[in-house]
């Protein structure tokens, strides 16, 4: 990111590193909707979809069993739906990497680093929408974050290939 000059790293530095590999599995939050294999696996589409996750879900069994991949229908790709980051109940947070609301086989592939990183973006640009707005994050329109991100260079499928930029509001 360096050598690319990405603004905001020009001064970026590794200064430690996990002394321990291998954990691909930790808490995760109930959110407004639960990503499941079925989701993922059958390469399902969301309305509210802001981020998108193309691995196979890559199964580690936590008691030493043998390691899977399962591969998603057609060799395609699934949404990421904005519930999977909005926790039932609670306001004004939003929740974002391997912590979103899925179950044990969508882990295996939403905690890659690519979908991650994707579902990160969405959080913060959400965020920025919520402040905007003076929403609770529940409350953002989706389909202003949608545009917002697809703006700001995500990909979020060919149906928002020509979705057009967010216009600022108008001048009081």
């Amino acid at each position: 990111m360096r050598e690319d000059k990405l603004p905001g790293f020009e001064n970026a530095y590794v200064m430690w590193t996990s002394p321990q590999v291998g954990i691909r599995e930790g808490r995760r939050i109930v959110g407004e909707y639960v990503l499941t294999a079925e989701d993922v696996l059958g390469g399902r589409t969301f309305p509210d979809g802001i981020a998108k996750g193309a691995y196979p879900a890559d199964i580690h069994d936590p008691k030493g069993g043998p390691h899977s991949f399962r591969f998603i229908k057609d060799g395609g790709s699934y949404d990421v739906p904005y519930r999977c980051l909005v926790p039932k109940g609670i306001e004004n947070l939003l929740v974002a990497g391997r912590a979103v609301s899925c179950d044990h086989v969508a882990l295996g592939s939403v905690r890659l680093q690519a979908t991650v990183v994707a579902i990160g973006h969405a959080a913060g640009a959400a965020a920025a929408l919520a402040v905007k707005r003076g929403v609770s994050p529940r409350h953002v329109p989706v389909d202003e974050l949608q545009r917002t991100l697809v703006a700001q260079g995500a990909y979020l499928g060919e149906r928002f290939a020509e979705v057009p930029a967010p216009q600022p509001p108008a001048a009081a």
